[in-house]
């Protein structure tokens, strides 16, 4: 399988650390953004958003990373990231949903005002575009702090692609200064994640 990816999107995280978690070993093909790799023909024709990742197995293109993460996950169905338990997946693919739908484009916003703007010459953060990514970001981690109260994992009693999945959105907590302190559940679930050996592998 081979896997079109650039390292410094959360996208691409969370189809590294999955395959890092599962032990698969992908063929890597990093597009310079900066060249414009990922709007080449060759490119657009496989993924035609101009997005990453994009994994292609064989014939099988497949893009968006949380389908990209199921897929691989169902090589390894006894690894339980998606767990053979129909409620428990539905529950899985229920908070990848929530994470695209709600919590990613916050941790994207900030990524995007406080330290990629900055890379690309683009100027200085939108100051009403940090503080409404702010506001969001707390509004739907006090979600995700009340669902981890008493729990190690998002789904269940083990790991799974729930938890693959929003911990990538958190990648650049740190250098964003999202105010993880504030949601402590959150913050030492977000620690165990990053603990694992996938994810310094996937880095």
């Amino acid at each position: 399988m081979k896997l079109y990816h650039n390292p410094l999107s959360p996208n691409v995280r969370r189809v590294r650390l999955t395959a890092a978690v599962l032990e698969l070993n992908l063929e890597e093909k990093v597009l310079d953004f900066s060249k414009g790799e990922h709007k080449n023909p060759e490119y657009l024709a496989l993924n035609p958003n101009g997005a990453v990742p994009t994994l292609v197995d064989g014939d099988f293109v497949l893009t968006e990373s949380r389908s990209i993460m199921q897929y691989l996950a169902s090589k390894k169905p006894e690894s339980g990231l998606l767990p053979r338990d129909e409620q428990q997946r539905a529950d899985v693919t229920r908070w990848q949903f929530w994470d695209a739908a709600h919590f990613s484009p916050q941790l994207g916003t900030l990524a995007f005002e406080k330290m990629l703007k900055g890379m690309m010459g683009l100027g200085e953060p939108d100051a009403g575009k940090v503080q409404e990514a702010l506001t969001n970001f707390r509004r739907f981690a006090q979600v995700l702090n009340k669902r981890l109260e008493g729990k190690s994992y998002v789904v269940g009693n083990a790991l799974t692609l729930a938890d693959l999945t929003i911990a990538s959105s958190l990648m650049y907590a740190q250098q964003t200064e999202a105010p993880l302190s504030e949601f402590p559940n959150v913050q030492a679930w977000f620690s165990r994640m990053t603990a694992l050996p996938g994810w310094k592998k996937s880095a």
